[in-house]
């Protein structure tokens, strides 16, 4: 998905949504264990170093009003204390053997990983099992991490982009989950209880959720079986998947002014776009490219370069379980921000009724191309694209992304502007300096 605009953990992807990677000339080995667990292993031997990285099925989806960012919440405590480890010692394990150790959460997963020399793999293995399945939530950890979730809100509150985003998705969407931050509420972040917590971690964590990737310097056959004994005895049910409610289109364009002590103008407009099964997303895309990546992107061309009516401007679309936010954003000196949107507009509408041309078309495939094959080129990298595909779609998403990018026509990219990219059917967020 070039040009993202997804916010620190918000998609750490708001992020946060990795590319699917290109097709590898190293073989991938798929399986899963009788208990539901399914491990993915992708063998390269050009460095002695091995991602593995465990995604879950739980995200902010997941959760209630009431329990606003426990997935979140969640994710800072995996870590932090097992039945076997007290807390802290799982970090300072990790850093003696010189490894790196992180996480995020996203709306439909929250992803963990460990990389480090392949030689101390059976120590990583056994450090990520023990928290998926052992994590105690102690209550002194609750609260020190609390502590942390509420700094990283204030954070987001303090910056108009990641702001102005959260306030966009809560504009757009009026059923679905996706109108929640990922990161919560700060009233509710602060009175969500141990007890809670463990709750939702009980709920979701156990083997159906879990896609375990394992990717660099391994051998496969070595991998399955050690993941096999480790992991293979594992048995918690996990609370069932309910479905979103569907999400329509606004019937009309629904704006939100936010006044802030800034100096300039962010602007930020939303359309519901596809969903990751649907053919449409890739021709989406693709016009993220057109619109937005890099120097030659049309957008950038007319807003920056020739009418000089912004500082810049940013197009990202989401790949998500339901359909997601495409998201144009521009940051613009006050005197000329009035003129930001009719100006977006103006290119839309071109490009629903010429759509865009064959030049425009290569380059944003080409863009696309070397994206996804950079965004693989390390462990981590692959580890990061098997896991996203596996977890929002499948492990055959990551094999046919390229190809179907690939086959994406202008009449493809003209038809999803016009279906999606509604004139009359938007949202748009500003978040301007204060009156006077």
């Amino acid at each position: 998905m070039p040009g993202r605009i997804m916010i620190a953990f918000l998609l750490l992807a708001l992020l946060a949504h990795p590319a699917p990677a290109a097709p590898q000339a190293s073989a991938i080995t798929t399986e899963v264990l009788p208990n539901g667990l399914t491990v993915v292993a992708a063998e390269s031997h050009t460095s002695d170093v091995v991602t593995l990285n465990a995604w879950m099925k739980v995200g902010s989806r997941d959760e209630t009003d009431e329990m606003n960012g426990a997935a979140h919440f969640v994710e800072h405590l995996l870590f932090k204390g097992t039945y076997r480890r007290s807390p802290g010692e799982m970090s300072r394990e990790v850093e003696s053997i010189g490894g790196q150790l992180n996480a995020s959460t996203s709306f439909d997963f929250t992803q963990y990983y460990i990389v480090a020399a392949s030689r101390f793999f059976d120590r990583m293995l056994d450090l990520q099992a023990d928290a998926l399945m052992n994590s105690t939530l102690e209550p002194a950890e609750v609260d020190r991490e609390r502590t942390v979730v509420l700094q990283e809100l204030a954070l987001v509150d303090d910056s108009p982009g990641r702001s102005g985003f959260i306030r966009l998705y809560a504009t757009l969407y009026q059923a679905h989950p996706y109108r929640r931050p990922v990161g919560g509420q700060r009233p509710i972040i602060q009175r969500m209880t141990r007890d809670e917590l463990y709750g939702f971690y009980r709920a979701h964590y156990g083997p159906a959720n879990v896609t375990l990737i394992v990717a660099g310097d391994v051998a496969a056959a070595e991998v399955m079986a050690k993941v096999r004994r480790v992991l293979g005895s594992w048995r918690h049910p996990v609370q069932p998947k309910a479905a979103a409610p569907a999400e329509p289109p606004p019937a009309e364009i629904r704006r939100v002014a936010v006044e802030r002590d800034v100096r300039a103008v962010t602007l930020l407009m939303g359309w519901i776009g596809a969903d990751v099964r649907s053919p449409d997303h890739y021709a989406l895309d693709v016009l993220v490219a057109v619109l937005g990546q890099g120097r030659g992107a049309r957008l950038t061309r007319s807003l920056r370069d020739r009418q000089q009516l912004v500082q810049s401007v940013n197009v990202g679309f989401g790949t998500s379980i339901d359909p997601g936010l495409f998201v144009i954003s521009a940051v613009a000196d006050p005197p000329q921000a009035g003129r930001v949107e009719p100006a977006v507009l103006a290119e839309l509408a071109a490009v629903r009724a010429e759509g865009v041309t064959d030049e425009e078309l290569e380059r944003a495939k080409t863009l696309i191309d070397m994206d996804t094959r950079v965004s693989r080129h390390t462990s981590r990298g692959t580890a990061s694209a098997l896991g996203y595909a596996a977890t929002i779609a499948t492990l055959d998403y990551h094999e046919t992304y390229l190809d179907r990018i690939r086959a994406v026509t202008r009449a493809d990219v003209q038809r999803a502007a016009s279906r999606y990219l509604d004139p009359q059917r938007y949202a748009v967020v500003t978040v301007q300096p204060r009156s006077r």
